[in-house]
């Protein structure tokens, strides 16, 4: 059976205790837990914990110590990565302070899916994110990055 695509985006709120439910419909994936981790974007990253190891490896290869830029990058993912076994009976996920900072997380919140993982953001940081993206225009994004797939990830 393939994957479930995780997709939609889905306004939610933190709670007193900085935890955020994840949306229902979304929450199968995340039955064994989950790693909540600092993003490339200023958004937080919440992968099923499970496959957290594949996922790093899957999308930035392996990373050598000895190249400075995998390094740094590999710091940064993995220092500011969060650990949880199980959601709650109520699907929330943890939130910490150090988290919530990178990403500009104060009350409402942005649950996004992304395929594989959710993304959350500030609710005003995704606005601007996709305004800019229309400013720029997603037709003219989408056949660069399909003449990159053309020849073969040379562009």
């Amino acid at each position: 059976m393939a994957p479930r695509l995780l997709s939609g985006t889905y306004e939610c709120s933190l709670d007193d205790r900085s935890r955020v439910a994840v949306p229902a419909r979304l929450r199968e994936p995340f039955a064994d837990g989950t790693v909540t981790a600092w993003w490339l974007d200023e958004c937080l990253v919440v992968v099923p914990r499970l496959e957290w190891p594949h996922f790093i490896e899957s999308t930035f290869g392996r990373m050598s110590v000895l190249d400075d830029d995998q390094r740094e990058l590999s710091r940064f993912l993995l220092a500011g990565a969060f650990e949880q076994e199980v959601l709650d009976k109520q699907g929330r996920v943890l939130v910490p302070a150090e988290l919530r900072e990178h990403a500009g997380l104060n009350g409402k919140v942005k649950v996004v899916g992304a395929g594989s993982y959710l993304e959350l953001w500030d609710p005003t940081r995704l606005a601007e994110r996709f305004a800019r993206l229309r400013e720029t225009g997603v037709a003219q994004r989408a056949a660069r990055l399909a003449a990159r797939i053309t020849d073969g990830g040379r562009g």
